[in-house]
C-alpha cells in the first residue's frame, strides 16, 4: 500500500492550487470499470490518470483508456466480476484505483497489487448504501424522507395493515434495501400489482412502504470530506420512461439548467445535501455521494429518496458541466479527501453558495438508452462514440468520432457514448448508449417533451437489430447466459 507521507501537508489555497496540483500529479489514478462513464474528462484534470475498461466504447481512439477484451473464460454476473478481471489482466499496480463497484475480494486483489482503493471500505458502503439506513440518517440528520413505514411483509393483507396504521393511504411505492435502477421499486396501487412481485418483497427481512405521492425526483452529488461538505448541481431525473427502460421505476437521464428548480428549493436540497453529509462523515464514510430528492407535486415538500454511497450515473454530468469546466470538477474533493499529502485551505461555504449562484448554468442533458425489447437480439448496426448533428429529417450525422462530450454543445449538437457494439446480444434492461444534449428534454410531469422525444427517437434509429438463429440461440443455451455478462454496463 502506499505509505503515508511524513512531511508536512501541502497547502492548497485555491481552485487555482488545486488545478496546478493534480496537473502536476506522479502518482498513477485507476479507474476500473466496465467503461469510463461515469468519469468521462477525468483524465483532463488529474496528470496518471488511467481507465481500465472491459468495453471499446471509443474503437480504441481514446489514448488513457485500455481495453482488456472479454475472453469469454467465464460468465459475468456483477461489475464486481467484471472489475476483478480487469485487476486480473490489466497493468493497475503501485498507485490509487477507484471504482463503480467493488468488494472484499478486489480489496484484497488491491493490497497484493500495491494499490490503495481511494473509497471507503466496501463494508462501509454497504451499510450506508441501504435504503433503509438512509432513511434513518435522514432521519437523525433532519432531511425527512416521504412518509413510510420498515417492517417485514408477508402478504398484501399485511402490507395493508402497516399501511393504514402508518396512515400510508391505499397506494404505496415499496423499496427493498439494496437494488438500483428502479429493479427493486414496486409502485402497488392494487392485490394485482403486489402479487406480480409478492416473492421479492416477501423474501426481505425488512421493506420500505412509502405513501405513493404525485412527484418529481431530483439527483444531486456532493463530496464529504474533513473540510466540510462540497455539494453539487441539482439535476432533475427521467424515471421509468417507456422509450429508453422496462423498469417502471428505472433511471433514464437527467437535465441541468436554472429554471428546473426555484432558487428556494435548489438552496433547501443544498442545506439539506451539507446535513447529510456532515451525519455520513460522522459515520466514517468519507467522499463522495449522490441523493435523490422527491418534491411533492401536490404540496412542494421536499423529500429525500435514495442515497448512492459512489460515484454514479450522473457524475458525468456533474463533473462536465459548465461550472465545472470554468472551476473544478466536484470528484476533485474526493480525491483530495483520500490524500494525506495535502490540506485545503478553501471556504467550503463559499464554494457552494457559488454552485448555487452558478452550478446549473447553461443546459444540458443526457439519455440512457436501454433495450426495451424482451426478446434476445443481435446489433446489426451501432453508432460510434462522437459528436453528432441533428439533421433537417430528425436523424443524426456523425461530425466526427472522439471522446470529448464538451466538444458538442450547440443546441443541434449531441455527443453520444455507445456502451452496446455491433454483433452483441441485447437483451432486456440492457445498455445500448449515453447521449448528451443541449437541451430541454422533459416536461413539468417528468414525462419526455416533444424536444426529448425527438432526440431519443434520433438516437434508436442509430440500432438495428436481427432475431438470432437457431444455432446461435442454441450456442447461448449452452455457454451462458448474455444477460449476466454485463448486466450492469452503467449505472
Amino acid at each position: 500500500m502506499t505509505v503515508p507521507s511524513t512531511s508536512p501537508a501541502q497547502q492548497l489555497h485555491s481552485l487555482a492550487d488545486i488545478k496546478q496540483y493534480f496537473a502536476q500529479n506522479e502518482t498513477p489514478y485507476f479507474f476500473v470499470s466496465t467503461s469510463n462513464f461515469n468519469v468521462m474528462g477525468m483524465h483532463e484534470w488529474v496528470r496518471g490518470w488511467q481507465n481500465i475498461n472491459l468495453l471499446d466504447c471509443f474503437d480504441g481512439g481514446h489514448p488513457k483508456v485500455l481495453v482488456i477484451p472479454d475472453d469469454h473464460s467465464q460468465v459475468f454476473a456483477s461489475i464486481e466480476d467484471i472489475n476483478a478481471y480487469l485487476l486480473g489482466r490489466g497493468d493497475a499496480k503501485d498507485g490509487k484505483a477507484v471504482f463503480l463497484f467493488f468488494d472484499p475480494a478486489i480489496e484484497a486483489m488491491c493490497k497484493t497489487l500495491n494499490l490503495e482503493v481511494v473509497l471507503p471500505s466496501h463494508a462501509k458502503v454497504r451499510e450506508i448504501d441501504s435504503k433503509i439506513v438512509t432513511t434513518e440518517i435522514g432521519n437523525q440528520a433532519g432531511v425527512p424522507s416521504v412518509p413510510n413505514v420498515m417492517a417485514k411483509v408477508g402478504s398484501y393483507a399485511e402490507l395493508l395493515v402497516l399501511a393504514s396504521k402508518a396512515g400510508l393511504g391505499t397506494r404505496f411505492v415499496v423499496q427493498t434495501a439494496y437494488g438500483d435502477s428502479g429493479k427493486t421499486t414496486f409502485f402497488i396501487a392494487n392485490q394485482a400489482d403486489y402479487e406480480k412481485v409478492a416473492a421479492q418483497i416477501e423474501a426481505e427481512e425488512m421493506v420500505k412502504v412509502m405513501r405513493w405521492i404525485n412527484c418529481t425526483g431530483t439527483a444531486i452529488e456532493a463530496c464529504a470530506t474533513r473540510w466540510g461538505t462540497f455539494v453539487g448541481p441539482l439535476l432533475t431525473e427521467l424515471i421509468g420512461i417507456p422509450a429508453l427502460t422496462p423498469y417502471a421505476g428505472g433511471w433514464c437521464g437527467n437535465e441541468l439548467y436554472d429554471a428546473a428548480f426555484s432558487p428556494a428549493t435548489r438552496a433547501e436540497v443544498q442545506r439539506s445535501t451539507e446535513a447529510m453529509g456532515k451525519a455520513l462523515y460522522q459515520r466514517g464514510y468519507r467522499g463522495y455521494f449522490e441523493l435523490d430528492y422527491l418534491i411533492d407535486q401536490d404540496s412542494g415538500d421536499v423529500y429525500l429518496g435514495e442515497l448512492n454511497a459512489r460515484i454514479t450515473g450522473i457524475s458525468a454530468m456533474t463533473n462536465l458541466s459548465d461550472f465545472s469546466a470554468q472551476t473544478v470538477p466536484l470528484f476533485l474533493f474526493h480525491l483530495l479527501e483520500y490524500d494525506r499529502a495535502v490540506d485545503l485551505d478553501l471556504d467550503v461555504n463559499a464554494f457552494n453558495q457559488s454552485m448555487l449562484k452558478a452550478g446549473a448554468k447553461g443546459v444540458s442533458a443526457q439519455i440512457i438508452l436501454k433495450q426495451t425489447e424482451e426478446m434476445l437480439q443481435v446489433v446489426t448496426e451501432a453508432p460510434v462514440s462522437g459528436v453528432y448533428a441533428m439533421n433537417d429529417a430528425g436523424k443524426l450525422d456523425l461530425k466526427h468520432a472522439g471522446y470529448d462530450r464538451r466538444a458538442a454543445l450547440a443546441p443541434n449538437e449531441a455527443y453520444i457514448l455507445r456502451i452496446m457494439a455491433q454483433g452483441e446480444y441485447a437483451y432486456q434492461g440492457g445498455d445500448l448508449a449515453i447521449m448528451f444534449v443541449n437541451a430541454v428534454i422533459r416536461t413539468s410531469a417528468g414525462q419526455l417533451s416533444a424536444e426529448g422525444q425527438r432526440w431519443t427517437d434520433a438516437l434508436k434509429h442509430c440500432f438495428g437489430f436481427r432475431h438470432l438463429t437457431q444455432e446461435e440461440r442454441a450456442l447461448v443455451e449452452q455457454t451462458h447466459n448474455p444477460a449476466h455478462m454485463k448486466s450492469e454496463r452503467v449505472a
